[in-house]
């Protein structure tokens, strides 16, 4: 029953929780107008940038081939890029789940131990996580002046320019270690430790990859991609053409961060970023909202058609493979 009830409470709490800002975000707004907004939009933009949602994605894949030959395994990269189409549309069904789903069928079909590819996709999540605080601290040194005024317009909260503040996350990191320290011996510490060990033994991998320069590279191309597939959409609406470059990627350097709450593929956080970076910049609230509202719609529908024509190649491929062994 515990583990019946585990389940349910991971399908419907990350559904409430975006439904939950969803309905807070959407209070209040004349529908109208929205609709108005919405109409407004450059359907033939938005299509064109669907191209770099997929090119993203498909180098994801082959920099996923470069984290897992390190280890001993040769897989097959269209298996890989399969699995990753499929693993977005998972997440829209379950968060989080995809992940674990696309580590499962490479394993399967691969002959891959499960637990090795889990330590490369935790290490492939440290790249994209350096990765977007790179870009949120790019993003934030290209619009100083702004936010600089901001600050002078807009009171912070007491708490966030307190030394205490920090003093005391300091010292609560300190105490989580030491504790970690002290119950080494605990079963469950022992696993936490045991796991931080195997992914710092999976980190240590990369330095026998053969082409570094390589992964470098498809990590740049990635979010090169991730970014134009957020910022061309700009040119979709005439209230978003002329926010520029330094907008567009503080802008998605907050939806990227959004994107770290669990929810179904980003419903509610990413619609409730998008506004807020938006807003950053002056567009009128409900011209923001018709935005989020056009582009998350056409990503999710993108992103799940091609998740489901990767579950579908890998099926079919696993068939053939079942009949001719």
């Amino acid at each position: 029953m515990s583990s019946k009830l585990t389940q349910i409470l991971k399908i419907f709490i990350p559904l409430v929780l975006g439904i939950a800002i969803l309905y807070f975000l959407y209070a209040k707004t004349d529908f109208g107008e929205l609709w108005t907004n919405i109409l407004g939009a450059n359907w033939y933009v938005l299509l064109f940038s669907l191209i770099f949602g997929l090119s993203g994605n498909l180098i994801r894949g082959l920099r996923w081939d470069l984290l897992i030959r390190p280890l001993g395994y040769q897989p097959r990269k269209s298996n890989l890029i399969y699995a990753i189409l499929g693993n977005y549309a998972v997440n829209y069904a379950l968060p989080r789940a995809g992940e674990i789903w696309r580590c499962g069928v490479v394993a399967k079909e691969e002959k891959i131990p499960l637990a090795r590819l889990i330590g490369t996709l935790i290490v492939d999540r440290l790249f994209d996580m350096l990765m977007v605080a790179l870009i949120f601290l790019l993003a934030i040194s290209l619009n100083a002046r702004l936010f600089y005024r901001s600050m002078h317009e807009f009171d912070l909260p007491e708490w966030l320019v307190s030394p205490l503040f920090y003093v005391i996350c300091v010292i609560s990191l300190a105490l989580v270690v030491s504790v970690m320290f002290l119950l080494r011996k605990n079963y469950a510490v022992k696993k936490i430790i045991c796991f931080f060990a195997s992914l710092w033994k999976d980190l240590l991998q990369i330095r026998r990859m053969e082409r570094k320069m390589r992964f470098v590279a498809y990590t740049l191309g990635l979010w090169g991609s991730y970014f134009l597939y957020f910022f061309i959409t700009f040119y979709a609406f005439d209230f978003t053409s002329g926010l520029g470059f330094t907008a567009g990627l503080f802008i998605f350097a907050v939806s990227s961060l959004s994107m770290g709450i669990p929810s179904n593929g980003g419903l509610g956080p990413w619609q409730a970023a998008v506004v807020f970076g938006m807003s950053a910049f002056r567009v009128d609230l409900i011209q923001a909202k018709a935005f989020a509202t056009v582009v998350f719609a056409f990503q999710s529908i993108w992103t799940v058609l091609c998740g489901l024509f990767g579950i579908a190649m890998f099926s079919i491929k696993s068939e053939k493979l079942k009949k001719q062994s």
